[in-house]
Protein backbone atom coordinates (compact mmCIF):
# COMPACT_ATOMS: atom_id res chain seq x y z
CA UNK A 1 0.00 0.00 0.00
CA UNK A 2 1.35 3.27 -1.18
CA UNK A 3 0.40 6.16 0.83
CA UNK A 4 0.85 9.85 -0.31
CA UNK A 5 2.98 12.33 1.37
CA UNK A 6 2.35 15.86 1.89
CA UNK A 7 4.78 16.99 -0.74
CA UNK A 8 2.61 14.52 -3.11
CA UNK A 9 -0.79 16.22 -1.95
CA UNK A 10 0.39 19.43 -2.34
CA UNK A 11 2.03 18.23 -5.85
CA UNK A 12 -1.30 16.74 -7.19
CA UNK A 13 -3.87 20.05 -6.09
CA UNK A 14 -1.28 21.84 -8.06
CA UNK A 15 -1.51 19.91 -11.06
CA UNK A 16 -5.18 19.85 -10.43
CA UNK A 17 -6.00 23.70 -10.50
CA UNK A 18 -3.57 24.08 -13.36
CA UNK A 19 -5.87 21.45 -14.99
CA UNK A 20 -8.62 23.69 -14.51
CA UNK A 21 -7.05 26.74 -14.98
CA UNK A 22 -6.59 25.48 -18.59
CA UNK A 23 -10.06 23.70 -18.89
CA UNK A 24 -11.58 27.12 -17.89
CA UNK A 25 -9.30 28.88 -20.31
CA UNK A 26 -10.31 27.35 -22.97
CA UNK A 27 -13.90 27.10 -22.36
CA UNK A 28 -13.77 31.03 -22.11
CA UNK A 29 -12.14 31.27 -25.27
CA UNK A 30 -14.63 28.90 -27.07
CA UNK A 31 -17.73 31.00 -25.75
CA UNK A 32 -16.06 33.90 -26.29
CA UNK A 33 -15.71 32.64 -30.24
CA UNK A 34 -19.08 31.08 -30.32
CA UNK A 35 -19.92 35.38 -29.49
CA UNK A 36 -17.98 36.84 -31.59
CA UNK A 37 -17.86 34.76 -34.31
CA UNK A 38 -20.85 32.84 -34.92
CA UNK A 39 -23.32 35.03 -33.51
CA UNK A 40 -22.47 38.10 -35.60
CA UNK A 41 -22.23 36.06 -38.28
CA UNK A 42 -25.67 34.78 -37.72
CA UNK A 43 -26.77 38.13 -37.45
CA UNK A 44 -25.55 39.41 -40.31
CA UNK A 45 -27.54 36.19 -42.49
CA UNK A 46 -30.87 37.66 -40.35
CA UNK A 47 -30.34 41.08 -41.63
CA UNK A 48 -29.53 40.15 -45.08
CA UNK A 49 -32.73 37.99 -45.14
CA UNK A 50 -35.03 41.12 -43.53
CA UNK A 51 -33.81 43.02 -46.48
CA UNK A 52 -34.60 40.34 -49.04
CA UNK A 53 -38.23 40.14 -47.01
CA UNK A 54 -38.64 43.25 -47.76
CA UNK A 55 -37.72 42.78 -52.01
CA UNK A 56 -40.50 40.49 -52.09
CA UNK A 57 -43.23 42.41 -51.18
CA UNK A 58 -45.16 41.44 -54.24
CA UNK A 59 -44.53 37.40 -53.59
CA UNK A 60 -46.51 37.43 -50.28
CA UNK A 61 -45.71 33.76 -50.18
CA UNK A 62 -41.44 33.91 -50.82
CA UNK A 63 -41.68 36.35 -48.22
CA UNK A 64 -43.48 34.68 -45.43
CA UNK A 65 -40.94 32.18 -46.66
CA UNK A 66 -37.86 34.19 -46.11
CA UNK A 67 -39.86 35.60 -42.99
CA UNK A 68 -39.30 32.13 -41.61
CA UNK A 69 -35.77 31.40 -42.64
CA UNK A 70 -34.62 34.95 -40.17
CA UNK A 71 -37.19 33.42 -37.80
CA UNK A 72 -34.68 30.28 -37.40
CA UNK A 73 -31.52 31.94 -37.61
CA UNK A 74 -32.54 34.39 -34.85
CA UNK A 75 -33.57 31.15 -33.23
CA UNK A 76 -30.24 29.64 -33.54
CA UNK A 77 -28.38 32.81 -32.72
CA UNK A 78 -30.39 32.34 -29.42
CA UNK A 79 -29.14 29.07 -28.94
CA UNK A 80 -25.67 30.20 -29.70
CA UNK A 81 -25.53 32.82 -27.36
CA UNK A 82 -26.74 30.62 -24.97
CA UNK A 83 -23.99 28.21 -25.06
CA UNK A 84 -21.87 30.77 -25.60
CA UNK A 85 -22.50 32.20 -21.72
CA UNK A 86 -22.99 28.35 -20.34
CA UNK A 87 -19.07 27.85 -21.14
CA UNK A 88 -18.23 31.75 -19.82
CA UNK A 89 -20.88 32.58 -17.36
CA UNK A 90 -18.84 35.11 -15.28
CA UNK A 91 -17.57 37.96 -17.36
CA UNK A 92 -13.63 39.62 -16.91
CA UNK A 93 -15.06 42.89 -14.82
CA UNK A 94 -14.72 42.71 -11.27
CA UNK A 95 -18.62 42.40 -10.70
CA UNK A 96 -19.08 40.05 -13.05
CA UNK A 97 -20.37 37.57 -10.33
CA UNK A 98 -23.33 39.53 -9.29
CA UNK A 99 -24.15 39.99 -13.08
CA UNK A 100 -24.36 36.11 -13.54
CA UNK A 101 -25.32 35.28 -10.12
CA UNK A 102 -28.82 37.80 -10.85
CA UNK A 103 -29.39 36.58 -14.36
CA UNK A 104 -29.13 32.90 -13.35
CA UNK A 105 -31.49 33.32 -10.63
CA UNK A 106 -33.94 35.01 -13.24
CA UNK A 107 -33.69 32.35 -15.76
CA UNK A 108 -34.33 29.25 -12.58
CA UNK A 109 -37.08 31.58 -11.81
CA UNK A 110 -38.63 31.79 -15.33
CA UNK A 111 -37.57 27.78 -15.93
CA UNK A 112 -38.86 26.72 -12.75
CA UNK A 113 -41.65 28.49 -12.73
CA UNK A 114 -40.66 29.35 -8.58
CA UNK A 115 -39.39 32.38 -6.77
CA UNK A 116 -35.50 32.84 -7.00
CA UNK A 117 -34.03 35.72 -6.38
CA UNK A 118 -30.61 37.29 -6.26
CA UNK A 119 -29.92 39.09 -3.11
CA UNK A 120 -26.92 41.46 -2.93
CA UNK A 121 -27.13 44.57 -0.25
CA UNK A 122 -23.21 45.69 -1.15
CA UNK A 123 -21.59 45.32 -4.25
CA UNK A 124 -19.33 42.43 -3.97
CA UNK A 125 -16.00 41.93 -6.42
CA UNK A 126 -14.53 38.97 -7.46
CA UNK A 127 -11.77 39.79 -9.30
CA UNK A 128 -9.94 36.27 -10.00
CA UNK A 129 -12.01 34.88 -12.74
CA UNK A 130 -11.47 31.39 -11.92
CA UNK A 131 -12.49 31.57 -8.47
CA UNK A 132 -15.81 33.74 -9.34
CA UNK A 133 -16.53 31.17 -11.58
CA UNK A 134 -16.27 28.07 -9.44
CA UNK A 135 -18.74 30.06 -7.07
CA UNK A 136 -21.12 30.73 -9.72
CA UNK A 137 -20.44 26.83 -10.95
CA UNK A 138 -22.02 25.82 -7.23
CA UNK A 139 -24.65 28.69 -7.04
CA UNK A 140 -26.09 26.94 -10.07
CA UNK A 141 -25.39 23.32 -8.81
CA UNK A 142 -27.25 24.19 -5.58
CA UNK A 143 -30.18 26.20 -7.76
CA UNK A 144 -30.80 22.86 -10.06
CA UNK A 145 -30.26 20.73 -7.31
CA UNK A 146 -33.29 22.82 -4.93
CA UNK A 147 -35.44 23.22 -8.18
CA UNK A 148 -35.32 19.93 -9.48
CA UNK A 149 -34.72 17.68 -6.58
CA UNK A 150 -36.16 19.64 -3.76
CA UNK A 151 -38.68 21.02 -5.20
CA UNK A 152 -38.12 24.51 -3.68
CA UNK A 153 -40.91 27.43 -4.07
CA UNK A 154 -38.57 29.94 -3.03
CA UNK A 155 -34.75 29.63 -3.80
CA UNK A 156 -32.62 32.84 -2.23
CA UNK A 157 -28.73 33.11 -3.92
CA UNK A 158 -27.09 35.54 -1.98
CA UNK A 159 -23.85 37.09 -1.94
CA UNK A 160 -21.76 39.31 0.76
CA UNK A 161 -18.38 40.74 1.48
CA UNK A 162 -16.63 41.61 4.70
CA UNK A 163 -12.89 42.66 5.56
CA UNK A 164 -11.97 39.24 5.81
CA UNK A 165 -14.13 36.98 4.10
CA UNK A 166 -16.68 36.12 1.12
CA UNK A 167 -19.51 34.23 1.11
CA UNK A 168 -22.01 33.01 -1.18
CA UNK A 169 -25.30 31.15 0.25
CA UNK A 170 -28.18 28.96 -1.38
CA UNK A 171 -31.16 28.61 0.83
CA UNK A 172 -34.35 26.97 -0.07
CA UNK A 173 -38.05 25.81 0.97
CA UNK A 174 -37.83 22.51 -0.43
CA UNK A 175 -37.93 18.91 0.36
CA UNK A 176 -33.72 18.60 0.80
CA UNK A 177 -31.29 17.43 -1.42
CA UNK A 178 -31.35 13.60 -2.88
CA UNK A 179 -30.39 10.96 -0.47
CA UNK A 180 -25.99 9.94 -0.84
CA UNK A 181 -27.56 6.73 -2.54
CA UNK A 182 -28.81 8.86 -5.72
CA UNK A 183 -25.52 8.73 -7.37
CA UNK A 184 -26.49 11.80 -9.64
CA UNK A 185 -27.50 14.04 -6.38
CA UNK A 186 -24.20 12.05 -4.50
CA UNK A 187 -21.78 13.45 -7.68
CA UNK A 188 -23.44 16.83 -7.56
CA UNK A 189 -22.44 17.75 -3.91
CA UNK A 190 -18.92 15.73 -4.69
CA UNK A 191 -18.37 18.26 -7.35
CA UNK A 192 -19.30 21.55 -5.28
CA UNK A 193 -17.24 20.07 -2.68
CA UNK A 194 -14.32 20.09 -5.03
CA UNK A 195 -14.98 23.76 -6.79
CA UNK A 196 -14.63 25.17 -2.87
CA UNK A 197 -11.50 23.23 -2.37
CA UNK A 198 -9.98 24.55 -5.61
CA UNK A 199 -10.68 28.17 -4.61
CA UNK A 200 -9.85 27.48 -0.66
CA UNK A 201 -13.24 27.89 0.53
CA UNK A 202 -15.37 26.26 2.97
CA UNK A 203 -18.35 24.61 1.91
CA UNK A 204 -21.01 23.63 4.10
CA UNK A 205 -24.73 22.24 3.54
CA UNK A 206 -27.07 21.74 6.27
CA UNK A 207 -30.67 19.92 5.27
CA UNK A 208 -33.64 20.74 7.43
CA UNK A 209 -37.37 19.59 7.61
CA UNK A 210 -37.90 23.10 5.49
CA UNK A 211 -35.40 23.68 3.22
CA UNK A 212 -31.38 23.15 2.27
CA UNK A 213 -28.98 25.77 3.49
CA UNK A 214 -25.62 25.55 0.92
CA UNK A 215 -22.89 28.44 2.21
CA UNK A 216 -19.63 28.71 0.32
CA UNK A 217 -16.91 30.87 2.82
CA UNK A 218 -14.07 32.51 0.65
CA UNK A 219 -11.69 33.47 3.55
CA UNK A 220 -9.55 37.05 1.69
CA UNK A 221 -6.04 36.93 1.68
CA UNK A 222 -4.13 39.66 3.38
Amino acid sequence: MILETDRDITERRRLEQELLDISGAEQRRIGQDLHDGLCQHLAGIEFRTSVLADQLANSPKAQREIVKIGELIREGARQARMLSRGLSPVSLEADGLMSALRELSENAADLFNNNCRFECPKPVSVEHNLVATHLYRIAQEAVSNAARHGRAKTIVVALSSTPNETRLSITDDGCGFPAPADRSGGMGLRIMQYRAEMIGAVLTIAIKGGGTSVACVLKKKR
